[in-house]
């Protein structure tokens, strides 16, 4: 028997183990979309009880969270430093030990139009 190789076995091989590893990718991405839903409300969840009103916007409300996107929280009201830093605490607090990143805007930094664009895209 030969030893040379026609290449269609190798060639298999290969696309087999790049069907497993999309399929491992997609799994992944999936797991993290999950994790970053349950995350991001119940963030929003602890921040309304302590009297902070938070929405969830960019891609995760516009349902184009992807493997490496992080979670944008945008925070209504106040600006206060005291208010800040209670906030920036709890949102750590959540996510702590995740790896999800994440991006808190303050309503009082925004233009009144960056505001809007926000604000259409809400959860």
């Amino acid at each position: 028997m030969d030893c040379i190789d026609t290449g269609f076995d190798f060639e298999s091989r290969k696309i087999s183990a790049m069907n497993k590893l999309n399929a491992l990718a997609k799994q992944r991405a999936a797991q993290r979309l999950m994790q970053a839903d349950v995350c991001a409300a119940r963030i929003v969840k602890e921040a309304h009880r302590v009297g902070v009103q938070m929405s969830i916007v960019g891609s995760l409300a516009k349902n184009s969270f992807k493997a490496h996107s992080d979670i944008d929280l945008l925070v209504h009201g106040s600006d206060a430093p005291h208010r800040r830093a209670m906030v920036e605490r709890l949102v750590a607090e959540h996510l702590r030990g995740t790896n999800l990143p994440y991006d808190l805007i303050f309503e009082a930094d925004l233009t009144e139009e960056r505001l809007k664009e926000m604000l259409h895209d809400i959860v």
